[in-house]
């Protein structure tokens, strides 16, 4: 049996005993229309899930701006919203005994899961954390909620939709919210006008799953061919804290003035300061892709397959996919000649950078 098939089995099990010991509540019903306190569970920490989730934060202020908004948050992923103006409260998830007496405490009137499959942990939070409704996706059958909004599979966006037309929500902006501060925006325009070149190109090899990696042999190949459609461009390496040595490697084994580890990054904000100044983003991870849809940039974007597609598609008409040949999953495996007409195609969105001030 494959390995990946015995890790499912095993994780249904689990899931199917912890169902057994934890799946106990008393049932209440929706009211919408009181004043309500709801908890975002976004425990698992994806940067790219918490993207998504700004477009609910958003309607769900607009159609009510007396509601109050909690989001459990990962480290990672909280920094996509701590500055967001549409939540009102972060908690750090540092472990699920930890939170539970602080977020008990919050007397929750909505606690909404929006995943697919619930571990252990999960369980224990929606069991003791006692809001008087738990809201699920696809969770019929379960005694924990109090309602399960089941649908087929759809993108993640449609999935949030879902959960506010179900509360009553219709007409909804579906664009992401990212905000910068004015100090993280300054730094962004200030790195991007440091770089002698046009089109600014942000390239970024790495994806968070298997299979959404471009080797290094094949990064310096897209590299080239970048240079080559656009002679006098410059590109930046965009990497997290865990590819920073590689990254820099690779930039010094091209040892091409016009390519640039971007070095002084600290966070995945200091990565959206820069992607928001830049022209065109190139990447194979949807975190990145979200970033640059939320601020409307031109971007040439690799996914695993059609399945990968369809849920994590960019919500952008500046965005050009591509896919591996089949039967291959691996983002390595985009043809050449599918990129080289990409970059190609990607030009009319490009827009030149106006020429600095003279000096007085």
């Amino acid at each position: 049996m494959p390995i990946r098939s015995s890790h499912l089995i095993i994780r249904k099990h689990k899931q199917s005993l912890w169902k057994l010991i934890f799946d106990r509540k008393q049932t209440n019903t929706l009211n919408s229309n009181q004043p309500t306190k709801i908890l975002f569970d976004q425990t698992e920490n994806l940067i790219g899930d918490m993207i998504v989730n700004t477009v609910a934060f958003r309607a769900l202020k607009r159609a009510h701006p007396d509601w109050t908004i909690h989001v459990l948050a990962g480290g990672a992923n909280r920094d996509i919203i701590r500055t967001n103006p549409n939540v009102d409260h972060i908690h750090l998830f540092t472990g699920t005994l930890s939170v539970i007496k602080q977020l008990r405490q919050e007397k929750f009137d909505i606690y909404y899961c929006h995943k697919n499959r619930l571990a252990l942990g999960d369980f224990i939070l929606l069991r003791y954390i006692g809001s008087r409704i738990n809201i699920g996706r696809n969770k019929s059958g379960f005694r924990l909620f109090d309602y399960s909004i089941d649908q087929p599979a759809e993108t993640e966006v449609d999935r949030y939709v879902r959960f506010l037309n179900f509360l009553g929500i219709d007409d909804i902006d579906r664009r992401y919210d990212l905000h910068l501060t004015q100090e993280e925006l300054s730094w962004g325009r200030s790195y991007v006008e440091t770089l002698s070149g046009w089109p600014i190109v942000v390239f970024n090899r790495y994806g968070n799953r298997r299979g959404k990696l471009f080797g290094r042999a094949r990064a310096k190949q897209m590299i080239a061919e970048i240079l080559r459609a656009y002679p006098g461009a410059a590109i930046v390496l965009l990497y997290s804290p865990a590819t920073k040595t590689e990254t820099v490697s690779l930039q010094r084994e091209l040892d091409l003035d016009a390519v640039q580890a971007a070095t002084t990054i600290r966070t995945i904000r200091d990565s959206a300061a820069i992607i928001r100044y830049a022209d065109l983003i190139v990447t194979p991870d949807t975190s990145i892709v979200h970033i640059a849809c939320a601020f409307d940039k031109p971007q040439i974007c690799a996914y695993r397959d059609q399945v990968e597609l369809k849920l994590w598609r960019p919500m952008s008409n500046k965005a050009i996919v591509l896919l591996p040949r089949r039967p291959s999953r691996h983002v390595d495996d985009v043809e050449s000649g599918e990129f080289s007409r990409a970059l190609v195609t990607a030009q009319k969105w490009l827009v030149p950078h106006p020429p600095a001030p003279s000096p007085v």
